[in-house]
């Protein structure tokens, strides 16, 4: 016995080529969506292009959170202006150090970071996948976002619940896949999330309460602002539920990336669907689950 159980062995790499349940099932639809993502990822490549011969910037939704760090925090922005922080205290105050540099290495460290996680989140790929699914990220690498960083921690989450509190103290409603634990009455795990969550809450709110209190009033007030109408929101998050609750079920963990996405405040662009890069690794889940 060398005192390690299947939850801390890495998956092997005959696991990983093996594939998900679908692609067993379903040999024509695993053939076919090389060729969707091939379209879907030159899309995003054009996309990405785009957006600086448009006169955009790199790392516009990074400079945000780059500005945030520096100072006092200000909600005063509405969602979707220029630099409109809309994330927890919590987060600006972990990023604080990484701020400390100049804008331009900001935004080459922010851009490695991601970078580096789309990578890992790849690697149970073949290249014939890995490829578009990389160009499906270059919108969210372009602007900065932390929509592949949520994808990372939505991987980790599931051995690790205590990841999930990235979600919920940035874009709060994609934490639904807590929800997760829930639905399989891991009691545990979702103590062990929630729990993480709230101390890191609760300390960062000993620190700058007032900040806390104009998030709060900011969520509040921005609650029905989403692009789309309220109802349709409500209903995105009430169908991201069911979703979890099925993927729980029936120990399909990959269903969990689709539901964060349609639980996303915002989902009027490319972007958000870059979650679904998490997909790969939450097949490879699903699929050493059953043998644990």
């Amino acid at each position: 016995m060398n005192g390690k159980t299947s939850e801390d062995t890495p998956p092997s790499r005959s696991e990983m080529d093996q594939g998900s349940v679908f692609a067993r099932k379903f040999p024509l639809l695993t053939r076919s969506v090389p060729i969707v993502l091939w379209a879907l990822g030159l899309e995003a490549l054009f996309l990405a292009v785009r957006h600086f011969v448009t006169g955009n910037v790199m790392g516009q939704d990074s400079h945000a959170y780059w500005l945030a760090a520096q100072g006092e925090l200000s909600y005063g922005a509405s969602p979707g202006q220029r630099d409109a922080y809309l994330y927890s205290p919590a987060f600006a105050a972990v990023i604080r150090p990484l701020a400390l540099l100049p804008w331009p290495l900001f935004c080459a460290a922010w851009f490695a970071v991601e970078a580096a996680a789309m990578i890992w989140l790849v690697r149970p790929l073949r290249a014939r996948w890995a490829i578009p699914v990389c160009l499906l990220c270059l919108p969210e690498l372009v602007v900065g976002n932390i929509y592949i960083l949520l994808a990372a921690a939505t991987v980790v989450g599931m051995r690790r619940p205590a990841a999930w509190s990235f979600a919920v103290l940035t874009k709060v409603t994609t934490g639904v896949g807590l929800l997760w634990f829930a639905a399989r009455g891991d009691w545990k795990r979702l103590i062990q999330g929630s729990g993480a969550t709230l101390l890191i809450v609760v300390v960062s709110y000993a620190v700058d309460p007032t900040a806390w209190s104009d998030w709060i009033q900011f969520l509040l007030a921005n609650s029905s602002g989403t692009p789309d109408s309220g109802i349709s929101f409500v209903v995105r998050c009430l169908i991201a539920v069911a979703l979890v609750v099925i993927g729980a079920r029936k120990q399909w963990p990959f269903l969990v990336a689709p539901a964060m996405v349609l639980a996303s405040p915002v989902l009027v662009s490319f972007v958000p669907w870059t979650i679904l890069i998490a997909v790969p690794r939450l097949l490879l889940e699903g699929s050493t689950g059953k043998r644990q």
